[in-house]
């Protein structure tokens, strides 16, 4: 497993680094060359084990079905995985404790004759409930006389106790998804622009808010995972959809990524009135199969093009870029 681990992030490296050596050399950054620059905090490695090594990062999570499909200073990694991804991952694994899935078994805090007691309830395959109370978990003067005294029907009441879920930061594990998804499709054409900035800061500081509220969906419109450019003039952004597995049920998610058209404060702005009015935006599907932004110059030229004719305010409609919904 190692092994497979290490020449994984071997083949990410070096799929990376060519990637901004074929921008570089052709003029459509300027950066230094033979290097891979984390996305999240632009430190530059020449090298996969530095001081501060690159690491697999998942996107989605792995603990709601996400694969490794690009590299972050293991710092990065640590850091969002502790004080962000494991909210997300907690609020997805809640949801499906509330719903009773068979199967499942859940700690719960149960209140008989007054008494708060803590409990398991589990669920069969058969959707059948039962109640567990441990003599570890509580105070065995208090729970033997009640369970003694309880006969069947007595009605037990149960919560599932207060969450340590921080809503903002679930919040951001979401945009840290978006952001490496993009990033995986895309290498360093888009994500070094400055209007990438306010994401990375977000995702370096989780405790307070950084990037612009509500820039997140349930994907209703069932759009197939990946990134879609919004082309409808002056809402110029990118859609980025991604579901999550918890193993019990999946969810499908929506996340709003700047482009540097735009400032992403207005545009989120924007589509949230679009939204309440029912407004049909034009989406462009960046999964195309012929349409590889890593390593094809052509396409990547195209990618480039379509950005900086778009911040032309005289300019309506690429050519490259037919409208389909």
């Amino acid at each position: 497993m190692a092994k497979k681990s290490h020449e994984k992030r071997e083949r990410l490296f070096k799929k990376y680094r060519d990637n901004l050596n074929l921008l570089v050399s052709n003029n459509l950054i300027s950066e230094e060359t033979n290097i891979y620059i984390c996305p999240i905090c632009l430190t530059k490695h020449k090298h996969l084990n530095e001081d501060d090594p690159l690491t697999l990062e998942d996107a989605p999570p792995k603990a709601l079905g996400g694969k490794p499909n690009t590299l972050t200073c293991k710092s990065c990694n640590n850091r969002c995985g502790y004080l962000i991804d494991s909210h997300l991952a907690k609020r997805m694994n809640e949801i499906d404790q509330k719903k009773f899935l068979s199967n499942t078994s859940v700690k719960v805090k149960t209140i008989i004759d007054n008494e708060v007691l803590n409990g398991t309830l589990s669920v069969n395959e058969n959707g059948e409930m039962s109640m567990f109370h441990s003599l570890k978990n509580n105070n065995p003067k208090t729970l033997n006389p009640i369970m003694e005294n309880v006969e069947p029907g007595k009605i037990i009441d149960f919560n599932f106790g207060k969450s340590t879920v921080i809503p903002e930061k679930l919040e951001y594990s979401l945009l840290k998804t978006a952001f490496l998804i993009l990033f995986e499709k895309t290498g360093y054409c888009l994500i070094l622009d400055e209007c990438y900035n306010t994401v990375r800061e977000q995702l370096k500081n989780p405790d307070k808010r950084v990037y612009p509220e509500y820039f997140w969906f349930e994907n209703i419109y069932g759009l197939k995972q990946g990134v879609y450019f919004v082309t409808d003039k002056g809402y110029e952004c990118l859609f980025v959809t991604f579901n999550l597995d918890t193993g019990k049920t999946k969810s499908s998610f929506l996340v709003v990524l700047p482009c540097s058209i735009n400032k992403i404060e207005d545009i989120i702005e924007k589509l949230t009135s679009a939204i309440k009015e029912e407004m049909t935006l034009t989406l462009y599907s960046l999964e195309i199969k012929d349409h590889n932004y890593i390593d094809d110059l052509d396409n990547i030229k195209k990618l480039f093009e379509w950005v900086e004719k778009r911040t032309n305010v005289n300019y309506y409609f690429s050519k490259d870029y037919p409208k389909s919904k």
